[in-house]
């Protein structure tokens, strides 16, 4: 179960939401995404990691980056590509319950998050770059489904600088 995450400026009145995490579907979301990497769809980053490691893997939930130039808040899948570790065969799981109660996976080629965990290693963070202007992005922790206290959950407002509140506004799946 994913959150709703949002932020809004009282000074300028700026507004942004987003679905961050992952929902039920997350076994087609990740297909489907894959699918996208290999075809260009994000870049030749993704693309040409699939072409040297056919066997890796990536994190594809739902994160927040925001540019680093002109200040963009912008939903993307986060990408990260993982390769598997040395003893590892992905070839080999067998997966013996359902991802969830609604929506089982079955028929859809997914890595779940303990297996990207305990079965791959971080080959190279995705470069994420601005839908705007093309410049560089930092991803925003507190857009996260993270509950762990201590996250700053502080972004600054793209249209004026003031510094915003990421609030949590409900749950989607």
């Amino acid at each position: 179960m994913g959150l709703i995450c949002g932020c809004e400026c009282k000074k300028c009145g700026y507004q942004f939401s987003s679905l961050v995490g992952v929902g039920f579907s997350y076994p087609k979301e990740y297909s489907n995404t894959i699918e996208k990497m290999k075809n260009g769809f994000f870049g030749n980053q993704g693309k040409e990691f699939w072409e040297a490691f056919p066997d890796g893997a990536i994190s594809c939930e739902r994160i927040v980056v925001q540019c680093k130039d002109c200040g963009s808040l912008i939903a993307v899948p986060e990408l990260s590509m993982y390769i598997p570790k040395d003893s590892f065969n992905p070839s080999t799981v067998e997966r013996k319950v359902p991802w969830s109660t609604a929506f089982s996976g079955a028929g859809y080629n997914y890595v779940s998050f303990s297996e990207l965990e305990n079965h791959y290693e971080l080959f190279e963070m995705y470069d994420h770059r601005c839908s705007k202007c093309n410049s560089n992005t930092i991803i925003v922790p507190g857009f996260t489904e993270n509950m762990i206290d201590g996250i700053d959950r502080h972004v600054r407002c793209p249209g004026c600088g003031n510094i915003l509140e990421i609030e949590i506004k409900g749950f989607w799946d």
